[in-house]
C-alpha cells in the first residue's frame, strides 16, 4: 500500500497538477463556468428590467386614480394592482436571490493563473507528510484508483478537482463528505 500510495501521489504532483496540464484541464470547465456567470447576470438585469416595468404600470394606475380617471372601487382595478404588486416584489426577490448566490464563493471569478497557483500551493501540501489534510487531498483528487495486472489508472471528477483546488486556497480539508451523487456508491448498504 505505500509503494501504491508513493506512485498515485507522485503521479498527482508532478502529472496532474504540473500548472500548464492543470489549466488545460480546467479550462473547459472555467470557461463553463464564466458563461454561467454571465448568463446569471444578464438574467439579473432582465429581472430588474422587469420589475422596473411593473413598477412603472402601477406608477401609471395610481396617477390615473389620482387624476380620477379610474373608478378605485373597481374591483378588476384591485386585482390589476395586487397582480403587478406581486410581479414586481417576484422580480425583486428573483434578482435579490441570484446575485446573492453570484457572490458566492462557488461563482468565484477563477482565471488559468489563479488555478497555476492553486495548483502550485496543492502540490506543495501533498509534500507534507502522512496524515489526514494529505490524505484527504490524494482522496479528492483521485476518486478511483484501479490496479490491474499492467497498469495503474487514477480517475477523478473536474469539479472535485476545482473544489479541492479552491479548498487548498483556504487551508481547508478537501473532504468532499458524503458522495450524494455517485451512483452505487454504497450499494447494499441500505
Amino acid at each position: 500500500m505505500d509503494k501504491l500510495d508513493r506512485i498515485v501521489v507522485g503521479h498527482i504532483e508532478e502529472r496532474l497538477l504540473d500548472p500548464e496540464r492543470i489549466e488545460e484541464i480546467l479550462a473547459s470547465l472555467l470557461d463553463r463556468r464564466q458563461e454561467s456567470v454571465q448568463r446569471r447576470s444578464q438574467h439579473i438585469a432582465e429581472l430588474n428590467q422587469r420589475a422596473a416595468e411593473a413598477d412603472m404600470r402601477l406608477k401609471r394606475l395610481y396617477d390615473a386614480i389620482e387624476a380620477g380617471s379610474l373608478d378605485p372601487a373597481e374591483s378588476a382595478l384591485g386585482e390589476r394592482i395586487a397582480g403587478l404588486t406581486a410581479l414586481r416584489d417576484q422580480a425583486r426577490a428573483d434578482a435579490e436571490r441570484t446575485e446573492a448566490m453570484l457572490k458566492g464563493p462557488a461563482h468565484q471569478g477563477i482565471t488559468g493563473a489563479a488555478v497555476r497557483e492553486l495548483a502550485s500551493e496543492a502540490r506543495t501540501r501533498l509534500r507534507l507528510g502522512k496524515g489526514g489534510y494529505r490524505r484527504e487531498h490524494v482522496r479528492a483528487f483521485a476518486q478511483r484508483v484501479v490496479v490491474a495486472d499492467d497498469a495503474i489508472y487514477i480517475k477523478g471528477n473536474k469539479n472535485v478537482l476545482l473544489k479541492t483546488l479552491m479548498a487548498t486556497k483556504g487551508g481547508k480539508s478537501a473532504g468532499i463528505g458524503v458522495p450524494g451523487f455517485i451512483p452505487k456508491w454504497r450499494r447494499g448498504w441500505d
